[in-house]
């Protein structure tokens, strides 16, 4: 056996591979100085050790040792297929995740080899459960000192002379330990399937359940940059169908896409419609989701009620008919409901995530549900088919489900291979304990899974001695068990967060009376409820629904009176100005109320209905008297027809004269007499001034002439 030393998840440059056999190109010869991790070395002999582990050493465990800090991840080769005459590999990745080298560790496999384990035993194994086992040593090696960051990768080997395991078919728990004299360091658990000469393995009828869904999107409806985005070539819609078609996978469609495409009409990406065709020519099994994989379970565990997609006013709504059986119906005859239709295999079917219970069923019945898939988790019994309340659950496996998301979401060779091997191993337990039986596994909802390690898990699947390609229809059609519902409703912060946004939801519909079209706003936000209820958040989930309420009240707080100063009312009878400020993208209808802190003023008309439109201001004149001067403050609120406040109240000082307006008229009017009085009296005046003027110029004129005839006669 060998080892050699990697950094970054990559073997170093320039290492010799011992197990190919031959010196990689740029290396030196041999091994030398931090190179060498450690030579392997096989056991001369199988070793019996009683296995006892702790619940804390499960997949690619970490430990707390003092100093030392690595992790350990195992992943037989071969799908973990162990045969007689063959022999039997486990790659090792060992890495350094503390502040200081490693010492000197010694690895072991240990395998249970002599007794099959039943499907679950397998499962509480790999979960990590604490389970005593007679495992017995069957390869050991020692690896060098690890560098703080650095990885050894090194494969142990359990050669062909000494088999790993004996007796019947079936699959037999293992563990990859590492260990520093003798304090255990970590573990990494697996399982290998022991395959006798001469047999013929049982099979499991397997079939998958993947989402065609847009995870972690807040839009109520998908437009067309982002549509276009998804459905490319490299987009992720178009890598979940390249994925699925054609393959033993129910496919679980999200209405949202379809219709989002549907609506743009002539301006869907080419993409996107091409998109639309190859999924209506796809062979697979399918379903509806709810709207954006919208979590009912959820809904229902804090007493709500489903919410259906609502489409009045997310669109524009036609006269045409009812959908039909093509996938691309013309946009002219499309409203919200009918874009969202698609034919499927399977009506009235729910696909369940976690938080199944007991008192849901009524509910999930009300919703219009006859058959959920139901997560392994929440049911006592293994029968793939069982009825409660009646209503048909289908089984399916969350151990299986786990680890074929592993291996579909994986980021290495490794860690697929790990995965694939407790795929294998889970359904080889199910296969020996009951042959021909359907194994339905569900697949990640909230992280998309690479399109060719979902090609690769699905294949090596179906392609493992003991599964074959199956259908949800052959679970439908399993005799049906009593169901026994062990699971428990979602509670804790993402219970606190769904009842949170449904109340959000419902304020917003009882504010969106003021708007002149209500359901521009109430399917809009409906839409939005749906996106932020959906499955495919994961871990974010609280975050979207927390993002949801705070929209919600941003909302609800768009419209307001805009501040003003301090304003002077003159006359005893006036029009008090009220501006108010509509931030919503549609038009409303409300109503401006004015309530006076005293009597020094009285409301003439309390309630004067305003319409502003979409992103603008306008003006309300409300009728006003004051009694009697002074200042007096008042409260100007917004309220809708019903009377209920829709805005935060303003407050508005006013300074009253009144009275003033009175004498104020007296005032000029006596200035304006005094003004024609002095005017007239200096226009008389001077009238008189001119005609004195001209008398006196008349008498100096004829007197000169009386003196100069005088003069004249004299001489």
């Amino acid at each position: 056996m060998s080892a050699e030393r990697v950094r970054g998840g990559r073997r170093a440059p320039g290492t010799l591979d011992h197990a190919a056999g031959h010196r990689r190109p740029g290396g030196r010869r041999g091994l030398r100085g931090p190179l060498v991790v450690g030579l392997l070395a096989l056991s001369a002999a199988l070793t019996s050790t009683p296995l006892l582990a702790p619940a804390g050493l499960a997949a690619a465990a970490t430990t707390t040792a003092t100093e030392t800090r690595i992790t350990l991840l195992a992943a037989p080769s071969a799908s973990g297929i162990a045969r007689p005459g063959e022999p039997l590999s486990v790659r090792v990745t060992v890495t350094n995740t503390g502040q200081e080298a490693t010492p000197e560790l010694a690895l072991a496999l240990a395998i249970e080899g002599a007794r099959p384990s039943a499907p679950d035993r397998v499962e509480q194994w790999l979960a990590g459960s604490t389970i005593e086992s007679d495992a017995r040593t069957a390869s050991t090696a020692t690896i060098s000192p690890i560098e703080p960051g650095a990885s050894a990768v090194l494969d142990l080997i359990v050669p062909a002379s000494r088999p790993a395991a004996s007796g019947a078919f079936g699959a037999r728990l293992a563990v990859v330990r590492a260990t520093a004299g003798d304090e255990l360091i970590a573990a990494d658990r697996t399982a290998v399937v022991w395959v006798p000469t001469g047999s013929t393995p049982p099979s499991a009828r397997t079939v998958f359940i993947a989402p065609i869904s847009t995870p972690g999107i807040a839009d109520g409806l998908l437009d067309a940059e982002t549509l276009a985005a998804l459905t490319a070539e490299a987009g992720d819609l178009h890598r979940q169908l390249d994925a699925v078609a054609g393959r033993p996978v129910l496919v679980a469609i999200d209405p949202r896409v379809v219709a989002s495409i549907r609506l743009l009409g002539a301006d869907a990406p080419a993409s996107a419609l091409a998109f639309l065709e190859r999924l209506a020519a796809m062979p697979n099994e399918t379903t509806l989701l709810p709207w954006a994989d919208a979590d009912a379970l959820g809904v229902l565990a804090v007493g709500g009620r489903v919410p259906e997609p609502e489409g009045a006013g997310a669109v524009a709504p036609t006269d045409g008919e009812g959908a039909s059986d093509d996938p691309e119906p013309s946009p002219s005859a499309l409203d919200l409901a009918t874009a969202a239709e698609w034919p499927t295999t399977f009506d009235e079917l729910l696909w369940a995530g976690d938080g199944l219970s007991a008192d849901l069923l009524s509910g999930i019945a009300d919703a219009g549900a006859r058959t959920v898939i139901a997560p392994s988790t929440a049911l006592e019994g293994r029968e793939v088919s069982q009825t409660a309340a009646g209503l048909r659950l289908i089984r399916a496996d969350a151990a299986l489900g786990a680890v074929a998301r592993d291996a579909s979401t994986a980021m290495s060779q490794q860690r697929f291979d790990r995965a694939v091997a407790q795929v294998s191993a889970l359904l080889a337990a199910q296969a020996a304990a009951d042959p021909q039986s359907v194994a339905v596994i569900p697949l990640s909802r909230d992280v998309l899974p690479s399109s060719d390690r979902l090609i690769d898990t699905i294949g090596r699947t179906v392609s493992l001695p003991w599964s074959t390609a199956g259908t949800l229809a052959e679970a439908v059609a399993e005799p049906s068990a009593d169901a026994a519902i062990t699971g428990a409703a979602a509670s804790g912060a993402r219970a606190d967060a769904i009842e949170a946004a449904l109340a959000a939801e419902s304020a917003d519909r009882a504010f969106a009376a003021v708007a002149v079209e209500p359901t521009a706003i109430t399917d809009v936000r409906r839409l939005e409820l749906l996106a932020a209820l959906s499955q495919g958040w994961g871990d974010r989930s609280v975050d979207a629904l927390t993002a949801f309420v705070e929209a919600s009240a941003r909302l609800r707080s768009g419209i307001r009176v805009a501040e003003s100063s301090a304003i002077t009312l003159l006359a005893d009878r006036a029009s008090l100005p009220v501006t108010v400020q509509n931030d919503l993208d549609v038009p409303v209808r409300v109503f401006v109320r004015v309530e006076p802190d005293t009597t020094q003023l009285r409301v003439l008309d309390p309630r004067v209905e305003v319409l502003v439109e979409p992103r603008s201001q306008t003006r309300a004149v409300v009728p006003v008297e004051s009694l009697t001067n002074g200042r007096v403050d008042i409260t100007v609120t917004v309220q809708d027809g019903s009377g209920t406040r829709i805005s935060e109240p303003t407050r508005v000082s006013l300074n009253l004269l009144a009275g003033w307006e009175t004498a104020g008229t007296i005032t000029v009017g006596i200035a304006v007499v005094v003004l024609l009085v002095v005017g007239i009296s200096r226009d008389i005046r001077k009238r008189r001034q001119q005609s004195a003027g001209e008398t006196g110029r008349a008498e100096t004129s004829t007197l000169e002439t009386s003196t100069a005839e005088s003069n004249g006669t004299e001489r």
